[in-house]
C-alpha cells in the first residue's frame, strides 16, 4: 500500500499481480465515474539504438490497431458505445494510455484494454500506414518554431543521453519507419511486458473488484522488461549557445536551459532526500523569477516591454538528469544578449542571497495548491500519479516531493541557484527570421 495520504482523499491502494504487474487504484468522490489509466514504462529516453528514434511515440499510435479479438473498428466501437473516452500521450520518459468511462463499464473495460497489450495485431500493411501518420504528425510540428527550438536545445545539451532527441524522434529514423516491421514488433516485445505496466484507476473504484478483474485478464500475460543501456550524461564545464535562421515570419524567441538532477537519485534514503530538496528548491526558483508577479517578469514584460512572452516550464520532472528551461519571446528590436543577461543576473542574485523569504514561502504555498487543484477529476487524480510514478518509482515520490517542497528554505534556493544555474552549465538557442546572431 501506498502512503500518499498527504495528497488524496482515501489512501491508494496497491497490489502486484505474480506477473509483475502494479494495480493501483484512487478513489475519489466521482459517482459512476472511472479514469482508466495504463502507465508503460518506455519513453524517448528508451531509444538507445542509433537510428531507431522516434519508437516509443509511434507505439503509441500502433496500440490502437487492435487485436484479433478487438479489431481496430470493433475496439473504437465499444469505447464510444460505453460513452468513454480514450487517448493516449508518450514522454521522454513514459507512455501513458486512458480511458475514461462510466464505472458501470469497468468489467468490460479491462477486457478490452488487457487484450491490446498482450495481443496487439498489425500488418505490415497497417504498420506501413501508421508510420505514415507519424510522418504527418511530423510535418505539422516542424512548422512551429518551438519544435525546431526543443530539437536544437536537446541536441546540444546531451551529447550521450538519448534525452538528446525529442519524443518524435529524428525525421531521418522517421522516414526509415516503413521499412522497419520487424524491428517494430521486437520493440514491442521489449517494453510492453507486465513488469513495465502500472494500471492505475481512479474514481468511482472498488480495488478488490479491479485487483479481481485484474487477474483474470492480465493474469497470464508474460514477459520482462528489457534493459535499456543508456549512457550517462557528462556533466557540462561550459555553455553551449546556437541560433536558428526561421525562414517564415515570427517572433525573435529564445530558450535558456541549464542542466539539472534528476527528480530523484541516491541509493540511501538520505541521498534521495536530498535530490528531491534540489528538485524542490529548483521549482521555488521557477516561481521566483517567472511568475507574473516576480520582479523580473515585471520588469522585462511590464516595464520595459522589451519581453512579450516569459515563462518557465516548471513542474517539468524526469527520470535522468535534465535541464531547467525559461522562456522568452522578444519584442521586435529588443536583443537576446539583454534578456539573457537579465536571466542570469536575476539567477545570480538568488545565488548571492538576494532572497525574499515571504516570497519563497508564498510560491511554496502557491505550488503545494495549484497542484492539489488540478486534481479536480478521476483523470487528472491518474494523470497526477501516472507521472509521479514515472519518475520517481512509486506514488510515495509525490509525498515526498510535497515534503520536500515544504522544507525549502532560502538558503536552499540560493544554493541551487548558485550551483545549478550557472553560465558553465548553461544551453541557449535563438530563432529570428532570417538573421544571424
Amino acid at each position: 500500500m501506498a502512503s500518499a495520504q498527504t495528497v488524496f482523499p482515501d489512501a491508494p491502494r496497491e497490489d502486484r499481480l505474480p506477473n509483475g504487474m502494479r494495480v493501483i487504484s484512487l478513489r475519489t468522490d466521482s459517482p459512476g465515474i472511472v479514469a482508466y489509466y495504463t502507465l508503460v514504462g518506455v519513453g524517448a529516453r528508451d531509444e538507445v539504438e542509433p537510428g531507431h528514434s522516434g519508437y516509443a511515440h509511434l507505439f503509441e499510435h500502433m496500440m490502437f490497431r487492435g487485436t484479433e479479438r478487438h479489431p481496430q473498428a470493433d475496439y473504437e466501437a465499444a469505447i464510444q458505445g460505453f460513452g468513454a473516452d480514450n487517448n493516449a500521450y508518450t514522454t521522454q520518459d513514459f507512455t501513458l494510455y486512458t480511458v475514461t468511462a462510466p464505472s458501470s463499464v469497468l468489467a468490460q473495460v479491462v477486457e478490452l484494454e488487457a487484450d491490446r497489450f498482450q495481443n496487439l495485431s498489425y500488418t505490415e500493411e497497417a504498420y506501413r500506414t501508421e508510420t505514415g501518420a507519424v510522418r504527418g504528425e511530423y510535418d505539422t510540428s516542424a512548422a512551429r518554431p518551438s519544435t525546431r527550438m526543443w530539437e536544437t536545445l536537446s541536441e546540444i545539451a546531451f551529447s550521450r543521453h538519448t534525452y538528446g532527441h525529442t519524443t518524435l524522434g529524428y525525421l531521418r529514423d522517421i522516414d526509415r519507419m516503413p521499412e522497419e516491421v520487424a524491428y517494430s514488433r521486437r520493440f514491442f516485445q521489449r517494453f510492453y511486458t507486465p513488469d513495465n505496466t502500472t494500471l492505475i484507476v481512479a474514481g468511482d473504484v472498488d480495488h478488490d473488484q479491479l485487483l479481481a478483474l485484474a487477474r483474470e485478464h492480465y493474469g497470464r500475460w508474460r514477459g520482462r522488461r528489457a534493459r535499456s543501456r543508456i549512457q550517462a550524461e557528462p556533466e557540462p564545464t561550459e555553455g553551449v549557445r546556437r541560433h536558428i535562421d526561421w525562414p517564415a515570419p515570427a517572433s525573435p524567441r529564445m530558450y535558456a536551459a541549464w542542466r539539472t538532477p534528476a527528480f530523484v537519485s541516491g541509493r540511501t534514503d538520505a541521498a534521495r532526500a536530498a535530490a528531491l530538496r534540489d528538485t524542490a528548491a529548483l521549482r521555488v526558483v521557477h516561481g521566483l523569477l517567472f511568475s507574473e508577479s516576480a520582479p523580473l517578469y515585471q520588469r522585462l514584460v511590464v516595464e520595459d516591454r522589451s519581453v512579450i512572452e516569459l515563462g518557465s516550464w516548471a513542474g517539468d520532472h524526469s527520470i535522468d538528469p535534465h535541464l531547467f528551461v525559461a522562456t522568452a519571446v522578444l519584442a521586435e528590436g529588443a536583443e537576446f544578449d539583454a534578456t539573457l543577461g537579465a536571466l542570469q543576473g536575476a539567477i545570480d542574485a538568488l545565488a548571492e542571497g538576494e532572497v525574499d523569504a515571504e516570497r519563497v514561502e508564498a510560491v511554496k504555498s502557491h505550488v503545494r495548491y495549484a497542484l492539489l487543484t488540478d486534481m479536480q477529476t478521476p483523470s487528472d487524480v491518474a494523470d497526477m500519479a501516472a507521472r509521479y510514478i514515472a519518475v520517481g518509482g512509486s506514488l510515495d515520490a509525490l509525498d515526498g516531493y510535497l515534503a520536500a517542497l515544504a522544507a525549502v528554505t532560502p538558503a536552499d534556493v540560493s544554493r541551487v541557484a548558485g550551483e545549478l544555474l550557472t553560465e558553465s552549465r548553461r544551453f541557449v538557442v535563438t530563432l529570428a527570421r532570417g538573421s544571424a546572431e
